[in-house]
């Protein structure tokens, strides 16, 4: 009479244990690369960096084509504000550090991957010729109506070109000049359609669009991009990317020092 499980039974089974246990790694390995493939890693940039990021992220696609990246693009303020309430981002690139800084003190940030990448510059743009370098006299010129700024309360921008309006003393007769935008990618396009003679914007969007297309390009003293330093971090949530940190370390690695460069930032840590 044979019993429940014969020898050779028994040496079918321990060989299935063993194949099993050598590929459970594999499948568990292909599991993660395809959620890596086929999950989105969502990345809040503020308006200002949208340009230099999508050049980032050209190369990224290279190096990790199975990775599909998505930009979604704001003002830091809006951004961070979106980011307590849930959005489901995986990183967060923002114009300055306080709102990096407040989402890593409030817990939705995590600190150990906080970064200080760049610092930007602070520009005035206007699409005509202008025929003085005074630019206290440009701003107050009679001729000019509106002026283009993004909300200072949201943009790193706007709050910088609100402190140089006042150290010239002429932001109380300016205010009713003002145009206030979400952004300073929308300041940048009130100012290419003409529907603002002056605009304050970020030095990276003038070269995004080509400096030869703008009749005055006045970069600030360097004093006004003190606050001006890109932060990025990333976002504390249960699914985050797996490849959230990989594309961290790019935007920071000095092999791609000329890509700020490029745009007009001034790399940090480098």
């Amino acid at each position: 009479m044979l019993k429940p499980y014969s020898d050779i039974s028994r040496y079918f089974l321990k060989l299935i244990l063993v194949v099993t246990l050598i590929l459970l790694p594999l499948n568990l390995a292909a599991c993660n690369n395809t959620e890596s493939s086929q999950k989105s890693l969502t990345i809040a940039v503020a308006s200002s960096l949208k340009p230099v990021i999508e050049d980032f992220t050209s190369l990224f696609r290279n190096d990790y084509p199975e990775v599909h990246v998505t930009l979604a693009a704001g003002s830091s303020g809006a951004l961070a504000e979106q980011i307590k309430n849930g959005a489901p981002y995986d990183l967060f690139i923002s114009a300055n550090q306080h709102y990096s800084q407040r989402l890593g003190s409030e817990g939705m940030l995590d600190p150990a991957d906080s970064r200080k990448l760049a610092r930007g510059k602070l520009t005035i743009i206007s699409k005509s010729q202008q025929h003085t370098k005074n630019i206290k006299a440009i701003l107050t010129d009679p001729s000019v109506t509106y002026i283009g700024i993004a909300n200072p309360r949201l943009a790193p921008y706007g709050s910088s070109a609100i402190k140089f309006m006042e150290s010239e003393g002429v932001l109380n007769s300016l205010q009713t000049k003002l145009v206030y935008t979400e952004n300073v990618a929308q300041t940048l396009q009130l100012v290419l359609s003409k529907n603002a003679e002056l605009g304050f914007v970020s030095k990276s969007l003038v070269a995004s669009q080509g400096v030869e297309n703008f009749g005055l390009v006045y970069e600030l003293p360097s004093d006004y991009n003190s606050n001006l330093v890109v932060t990025s971090g990333a976002v504390l949530k249960k699914d985050s990317h797996p490849m959230t940190l990989n594309y961290l370390d790019m935007l920071s690695s000095s092999d791609y020092k000329h890509i700020w460069e490029t745009f007009e930032y001034e790399m940090l840590g480098s």
